[in-house]
């Protein structure tokens, strides 16, 4: 199985294009979306998620934080929300968590650390397979290479640790900290950080014995 993921759109058409044209090419069997898709429009969110699936591949995404709360309970056939939900792909359980932790910019989508633990409690329940999980979270794992910012600060979520640490996923893809780009791991779970698809970055991650993730 091949996925693209990406993340960190911003309201971008020509991003959203461009990443559709490399889907057209790479043929993946699914896109994984980690939030920040728009900027605050429900209908610039939804125009955008239904760029990325006109190869009509399966589109799983998460909202960011400046996505709007609409966005939280918005699904269509083919393109899946995750935020506390739990859908299958091929042999393997994605779950998802949208926003992020409190920001000193008061963005759209912002969550205390409890709440964050509780929709990812919930939607680990929803799953019936638990042992092959694929964890997409647009706030990236506390005190990682993924969640270090400019200024050194660590601007991650203990929770999404936390659960990384409990339920072990066999991979979590993550934004938010556009500057953060590369691929870390909790114990044996890897985690990646695409960096900005409004700038033109994406991961193709493909599953066989091992997973294998290349920064594009």
């Amino acid at each position: 199985m091949k996925v693209l993921a990406l993340t960190d759109i911003h309201r971008s058409l020509n991003a959203a294009k461009g990443v559709a044209n490399k889907i057209a090419e790479e043929h993946p069997d699914a896109i994984l979306i980690a939030g920040d898709i728009s900027h605050g429009s429900l209908n610039e969110a939804v125009n955008l998620l239904q760029v990325l699936n006109s190869s009509q591949k399966d589109v799983f995404f998460v909202p960011g934080n400046m996505d709007p709360p609409e966005l939280m309970n918005w699904n269509e056939r083919s393109i899946k929300n995750l935020h506390g939900r739990c859908e299958s792909l091929d042999n393997y359980s994605l779950i998802g968590v949208g926003g992020s932790v409190y920001t000193p910019f008061n963005t759209h989508l912002e969550f205390a650390e409890n709440e964050i633990a509780e929709t990812l409690s919930q939607a680990f329940l929803k799953c019936t397979e638990k042992k092959n999980m694929i964890l997409i979270s647009h706030c990236p794992p506390k005190d990682t290479k993924l969640d270090r910012t400019t200024t050194g600060i660590h601007a991650g979520s203990t929770s999404v640790r936390q659960f990384i640490e409990s339920k072990k996923p066999v991979l979590v893809v993550t934004g938010h900290i556009h500057e953060a780009r590369g691929i870390d791991k909790i114990d044996e779970t890897i985690i990646v950080n695409p960096g900005p698809a409004h700038m033109g970055r994406y991961v193709l991650i493909e599953f066989g014995e091992k997973i294998h993730v290349k920064l594009k």
